[in-house]
């Protein structure tokens, strides 16, 4: 019993392990726009989501344009400057466009990169793939420090609550949805959502079973919140185009069993 208690005392601190606070420039802002890093998406990022980071690694110009918008978010955000987002859509489309702004930037930091799993900042990231990226690397916002995996877990999922972010905000890895060049306004949330669906990388039916991507598994109360009788087929039917809609229905009344695939974390990298 002694030394289960060491154990996981010593888990304790090792995953509460001190973490840098970075600093940055101090800039007055009067308005908010993420135009310049929408610029850039349609510069570097293909039709598939892939991006090109080699050439914008080599860019000095574009990468500093990376970092005056990272600057921005983190003079601003709807926490300190509530007056910049006076719509429930316009603070949605702040942290989905900065946690997407800020895993770019993670990767351009450690390029060259195979996979943000790779990423050790601490003890424990060398036990816990990711940890080093989404949890000890700080970043700030609206002039707080924080992390990626807070941005997601305390900012996008308990306080945004719309499930569709999870079709917008990309992790830089093969099986993420598809960055986009966007301001997320509900249409395109929209569309986001029923395009990962319709794709059978992440939702088809073959022999008999419904394979999904990971991330229905992995966030399935955010798809169903409240509604605990219901499965995920419930959320899927009415964005699916058919066939899929009408396989998915019948798989739903009779019962088929629920596999989640392997999730793919190489680098969503844009190859020659």
């Amino acid at each position: 019993m002694a030394v289960l208690l060491v154990a996981g005392v010593a888990a304790a601190i090792l995953w509460t392990e001190p973490r840098g606070k970075p600093d940055y420039p101090r800039i007055e802002v009067k308005q908010y726009s993420d135009a310049a890093f929408v610029g850039l998406l349609r510069k570097y990022v293909d039709a598939h989501g892939r991006v090109d980071y080699a050439s914008w690694k080599s860019s000095p110009e574009d990468l500093a344009a990376l970092d005056a918008f990272v600057i921005l978010l983190a003079n601003v955000s709807p926490e300190n400057r509530p007056e910049l987002f006076s719509t429930g859509a316009s603070k949605r489309s702040y942290w989905i466009t900065a946690y997407n702004a800020l895993v770019l930037r993670g990767v351009l930091d450690l390029w060259p990169l195979k996979s943000v799993r790779d990423v050790r900042l601490s003890l424990t990231s060398y036990v816990k793939p990711g940890k080093g990226f989404f949890y000890d690397r700080r970043v700030v916002v609206g002039g707080r420090v924080t992390s990626l995996y807070e941005i997601e877990n305390d900012v996008l999922r308990k306080q945004i609550r719309d499930p569709r972010i999870h079709f917008a905000i990309n992790c830089a890895s093969g099986s993420c949805p598809a960055l986009r060049a966007t301001d997320w306004s509900d249409e395109e949330l929209d569309r986001a959502a029923r395009e990962f669906v319709n794709d059978p990388r992440n939702v088809r039916i073959e022999d008999g079973r419904v394979l999904l991507s990971k991330i229905f598994e992995w966030y399935k109360e955010d798809f169903l919140p409240g509604n605990a009788a219901g499965t995920i087929l419930d959320y899927l039917v009415p964005l699916a185009a058919q066939p899929l809609a009408a396989g998915l229905k019948e798989a739903r009344d009779a019962g088929y069993p629920i596999r989640y695939l392997e999730y793919d974390w190489d680098l969503n990298e844009r190859k020659p």
